[in-house]
């Protein structure tokens, strides 16, 4: 998508008298959406290096340390030891043998990252190759076979409910005599079958047990407790044994119709009726295996575990006299008489997803785990060396940094017992890491981290001795002679009601061949004892490091013996920190309030109002300087609301670029690529030295959520940015693909477009047809023609510095190039969004929030001091609401268009659309009525005696986009 989205603004020929900025090249590394990005980095002959975590067993590997991610989804396990090999699947959520031909598998492979999308995959050979089935959904979740005829499959399934097949998986169909509280069907998470009948289904529907007695054509609902474990006593027909997710058995008699509660000595995920002895049972719980020998009457400990398993998780091999039990990464091997006990399968692995035994046989399906990768890059965006790194459980990179020489340095988190290391490691065991590659992509070393410290970021000094930093809740291993060698307040503390978790941060530094730990410090008590978040490290030429963190930035001297001047105002949050040419220290974070220095590019910071139900304000964005000492902030200014800053570079003239994520309006943008496309989205901002004059500012990304998660200068001058692009709309995107571009920057030239914004909210977010836009700039004549998609756009009025038109209605869908031309020149083109609706509410004052362009019923501005009262017909002024048909002098809009007073539906009255008094082009007005609380109480009771506050919010939405917020109504007290 990104490719195909910017592929116009990089092949668009710069044939103009001036440069801009413009893409050199768009490399997307993976595209298997199971990837994170870590970081990025640049060397002296501007080669680039990324780093991050990925789940793909097909990431590009070129010249590679380690070919092959080292871990599997799926594992055939024959005995103890090394016994067991992996059967190829990247991650699977579980595997069943086909009860009438052991060699037949059936494995739902999935997406690690996600869970899905999966897919129904069968082996006829044992596992050795899979071949996928085709069916009508993509987000399976448990399968069974009909146990006395292997063409009969049963699939569970999130949105299409539970299918079944009669010619082993040629062919689905639906069973939906089920209806789930949601449109669609219930979910099924389990399935089992009665050996002795197997047209009696008993199923997990949604978290309600269900009973069919016709093979799945019809269902009654049994028991509304969410069933995880069913098993058939094949001894004495009829007898079923049901436990829930909390261990609670119950037991049936009459082959499921009805069950009663069963008294076990713990909670039991699975009960497995022995079929050799008559009343005989095996309870798995968490800590031990108990047994029972009437029919669960009465119970005795059989065998207390070696570790805690997943008691709903189980297989058991009756015929060879095998119970296989799981904890999250290793298997037990119990005898059914209980009388030997053996660890089998791989040592390490991800979560234990799903066991199947049989022949002597256990199969284990296993959520796929992370390596971490490492790609170079040449100048021109051609792989280099491409390899993965990490062991056979969860292997997180969290933080990189490459040298001048292109020796790459990475840091993250492993739950691997078998993280490679390299002879002469600082540490053999643990659960970090640090390892470092040669510019050639070989190992030059690799060991595991100090104990007790989870880092987040990585510096190198030139040595080549790598500074660790982050964050410690206590058993950091420290020196000799650092500054502070314990954490007294580490672990869990009160606050007097509850326990609070509390943190320090803490600094390592490793020897330049990874063998010798030469210091290691708790860092931060002295100025705020909980939560020191450590987040960034920078290392001077003098071997000083600077941690910044959420009580400030911490300066340790070059032993980290002591900390040297902390002079940073108190409210200052760090979130990047790095150190220019002439030592002065550079740190980007968020803060409340910040002393700005005269001449700053942001003097202010504008806040929208606070008003009900439009939650808080964000922070403001901070970049500074400070001289190498901390003790005076030489320039400062604000950055706008809310960003993220995760990288920050210099060019070889001092200037400074900043990289990150952003929202999609909002950025202070200079002579840009692009405007933003999606939700959350990347930026990069170039500033002069002293922080007065921004040089350029783009987004970055595509209708994916993107974040620009590394920037380096080149030494050529372009800029190399990537991140990962994500799922947009929701909270966790997860891992997804990993995108790296190169980007020639260029001076801003006189005639340039800086923003383009609607012209109600002064946001340069997406744009719609028949919307009023703002094209600010500089260097506009008297002769400038705005052009959008290629389509000539007469302009509504014209300054030197801004063109105000309408979007017209012949614009392409999705994006445009928007661009402006004045005697014989031509401004760059700036990619825009293009949506079907775009609502800006205008302000009074024009900027784009405040006291809201309303009219009373009197048709006199609203205003604190004329506030509209409840139940009075008001009239609200907008642009961007769509395409716009006039009937009978009456605007009717294509999509409705839904305002709301303090977040209350207003009842609409009618629309116009035409010029207004002070606004500019023709206005989209519409006349609704202030909601009357009393009016609503028999609907919602929750209005009885409801007064408005004298200012709330007013908002407008239009095809499921909202306005802008900060637009406020004055109510009349009553």
């Amino acid at each position: 998508m990104l490719r195909h989205l910017l592929a116009v603004a990089i092949l668009t020929p710069l044939a103009f008298s001036q440069t801009f900025p413009a893409f050199q090249w768009i490399e997307e590394i993976d595209s298997s959406a199971g990837d994170s990005f870590t970081g990025l980095g640049v060397d002296s002959a501007g080669n680039t290096y990324i780093a991050g975590s990925t789940y793909s067993p097909n990431f590009p590997v070129q010249s590679a340390a380690q070919s092959h991610i080292d871990s599997a989804g799926l594992y055939e396990i024959t005995g103890p030891g090394s016994a067991y090999a992996a059967l190829g699947l990247s991650s699977a959520s579980a595997v069943v043998i086909d009860p009438q031909n052991p060699n037949t598998l059936y494995a739902i492979a999935t997406s690690a990252s996600e869970g899905w999308p999966s897919q129904l995959m069968r082996s006829t050979n044992g596992g050795a190759t899979f071949t996928p089935l085709s069916l009508p959904s993509t987000q399976i979740e448990t399968l069974t076979i009909n146990p006395s005829n292997d063409q009969i499959l049963y699939v569970g399934t999130y949105d299409q409910g539970l299918l079944k097949s009669t010619d082993g998986g040629a062919t689905w169909n639906p069973l939906s005599s089920l209806q789930a509280p949601q449109p669609g069907q219930f979910e099924f998470v389990g399935v089992w079958i009665d050996p002795a009948n197997p047209e009696v289904l008993l199923a997990n529907a949604y978290g309600n047990l269900v009973r069919s007695a016709d093979g799945g054509a019809t269902w009654q609902m049994i028991l509304s407790t969410d069933i995880f474990s069913v098993s058939f006593d094949s001894a004495v027909p009829g007898l079923v044994y049901a436990s829930s997710n909390l261990g609670a058995v119950s037991v049936s008699t009459d082959d499921g119709q009805s069950f009663t509660s069963l008294t076990t000595p713990a909670p039991l995920g699975t009960v497995l009726p022995d079929p050799t002895q008559s009343g005989r049972l095996l309870g798995v719980g968490e800590f031990a295996i108990y047994v029972s020998t009437d029919s669960g009457s009465t119970w005795t400990l059989g065998v207390n575990l070696t570790f805690p398993v997943n008691y709903i998780q189980s297989a058991i091999d009756w015929a060879h006299g095998f119970l296989y039990v799981a904890s999250s990464s290793a298997i037990l091997e119990v005898s059914t008489n209980l009388q030997s006990m053996t660890p089998v399968g791989p040592p390490s692995t991800g979560y234990v997803a799903s066991l199947a035994a049989a022949n002597g046989v256990v199969y284990e399906a296993v959520s796929g785990t992370r390596d971490v990768y490492v790609t170079k890059l040449d100048p021109l965006g051609n792989i280099v060396y491409s390899t993965y790194f990490g062991g056979s459980n969860d292997d997180v990179a969290i933080a990189m940094t490459v040298d001048a020489s292109g020796n790459v340095y990475v840091t993250g988190t492993t739950m691997s017992t078998d993280f490679p290391v390299t002879k002469g490691a600082y540490a053999t065991s643990g659960a970090t890491f640090v390892f470092k590659l040669n510019p050639t992509g070989s190992v030059a070393y690799s060991t595991y981290g100090p104990a007790g410290g989870t880092p987040a970021a990585i510096a190198v000094d030139t040595s080549g001795s790598a500074y660790i930093a982050g964050t410690s809740n206590g058993g950091l291993t420290t020196t000799t002679g650092v500054y502070e060698p314990t954490c007294t307040v580490c672990g869990i503390t009160s606050n007097g009601f509850f326990g609070v978790l509390t943190f320090s941060g803490f600094a390592s530094k490793i020897g330049p061949t990874g063998s010798t730990l030469l210091y290691s410090t708790y860092v931060g008590q002295p100025i705020g004892l909980e939560g020191n978040l450590i987040t960034s490290v920078a290392v001077a030429s003098d071997g000083t490091a600077y941690l910044g963190g959420a009580n400030g930035i911490f300066h340790l001297n070059a032993a980290a013996s002591a900390a040297l001047n902390t002079n940073v105002p108190a409210s200052f949050t760090p979130q990047s920190i790095a150190i220019a040419a002439d030592g002065t220290v550079y740190a980007a974070g968020t803060a409340n309030t910040f002393p700005v220095t005269a001449g700053a590019f942001e003097a202010s910071y504008a806040a929208a109002p606070s008003l009900p139900n439009q939650g808080s304000n964000l922070p403001a964005t901070v970049i500074a300087r400070w001289d190498s000492q901390l003790s005076n902030v030489l320039d400062a200014t604000y950055f706008g609301p809310g960003r993220s800053v995760n990288a920050i570079s210099f060019d070889s003239a001092g200037n400074v670029y900043l990289g990150g994520g952003t929202g999609e309006a909002g950025l202070p943008t200079r002579t840009p690529i692009q405007l933003g496309f999606a939700a959350e989205t990347g930026f990069v901002s170039e500033l002069s030295s002293d922080l007065s004059t921004l040089l350029f500012s783009s987004y970055f990304g595509d209708t994916q959520d993107f974040g620009v998660q590394g920037m380096a200068v080149r030494v050529d001058g372009n800029v190399v940015l990537g991140g990962s692009s994500g799922i947009p709309g929701t909270s966790n995107p997860g891992p997804s693909n990993i995108w790296v571009n190169s980007v020639i920057v260029t001076p801003p030239p006189p005639l340039r477009i800086d923003s383009v914004v609607n012209a109600a909210s002064q946001l340069d977010g997406p744009i719609s047809a028949g919307e009023t836009i703002v094209v600010q700039g500089a260097g506009f004549g008297s002769t400038a023609q705005l052009s959008m998609g290629g389509v000539a756009v007469p302009p509504i009025s014209m300054t030197a510095t801004a063109i105000t038109a309408t979007v017209p209605q012949g614009v392409p869908a999705g994006s445009a190039l928007v661009q402006v031309s004045s005697s014989g020149a031509s401004s760059n083109e700036v990619l825009v969004a293009l949506n079907a609706t775009a609502p800006g509410i205008f302000s009074q004052n024009g900027s784009g929030f405040g006291q809201g362009y309303i009219l009373n019923k009197d048709g006199t501005l609203n205003t604190p001091s004329n506030p509209a009262a409840p139940g009075d017909p008001i009239s609200v002024f907008a642009t961007g609401v769509g395409p716009i048909a006039i009937t009978d002098g009456y605007a009717v809009s294509q999509y409705p268009v839904d305002v709301y007073v303090d977040g209350i539906f207003c009842d609409g009255i009618e629309a116009f659309l035409g010029p207004a008094p002070g606004l500019p082009g023709n206005v989209f007005q519409i006349q609704v009525y202030v909601p009357n609380p009393a009016n609503l109480v028999s609907a919602n009771p929750n209005f009885q005696n409801f007064v408005y506050p004298p200012l709330v919010g007013l908002t407008m939405q239009v095809n499921g986009v909202p306005s802008q917020n900060g637009i406020a109504i004055s109510i009349a007290q009553q």
